[in-house]
């Protein structure tokens, strides 16, 4: 039974996750912190100072309020006992760790995160989803719903596919 539930919300991940994650605070009577990692210096703005890096600056927090507000509507819509909660990306941590350490900051039962689509071939590149419950000793559970990722949460009617993956059951791989 999950007390306290963690999900990780974002511009590119999809509603599925906000969407599971307020069923399972729903289902069992949890609190529900939504989290939004905010990176305030991702790569594409930095390459972009000859141009105008203080409009990709802008931009970035502007998503930010917008990803807070449009998480914020759908807790408040659902009735269940939920806060928002957006940070800044420390410097030199990834955004798995980030959302790792913050389940257990807040003491999490669960970590809800939604998958992307893989766009063709990855080097050096891994899913944040993966690497969030490489990095986490909670249990994760991994949201997909592709078909209707630009639908608003509380439009959608069917079924949401998932898969769970237990950190915590892993047997050591020998190096």
């Amino acid at each position: 039974m999950q007390k306290h539930i963690l999900v990780a919300v974002g511009s590119s991940f999809s509603h599925a996750a906000l969407s599971l994650g307020i069923a399972r605070a729903r289902e069992h009577n949890a609190r529900l912190t939504a989290i939004h990692v905010v990176d305030r210096m991702p790569f594409w703005a930095i390459s972009s100072v000859q141009y105008d890096c203080g409009a990709a600056l802008a931009f970035i927090e502007e998503d930010a309020r917008d990803v807070e507000k449009r998480t914020l509507q759908a807790i408040r819509a659902s009735s269940v006992n939920g806060v928002c909660v957006t940070m800044d990306l420390p410097n030199g941590m990834t955004l798995a760790c980030t959302i790792a350490q913050a389940a257990r900051e807040f003491d999490a039962d669960l970590i809800v995160i939604g998958r992307t689509k893989v766009m063709g071939w990855r080097f050096w590149e891994e899913r944040v989803a993966d690497a969030v419950s490489r990095h986490s000793n909670r249990r994760v559970l991994i949201a997909s719903n592709h078909a209707y990722e630009a639908a608003p949460a509380e439009t959608i009617a069917t079924p949401l596919r998932f898969t769970i993956s237990d950190s915590t059951q892993r047997t050591p791989v020998p190096s």
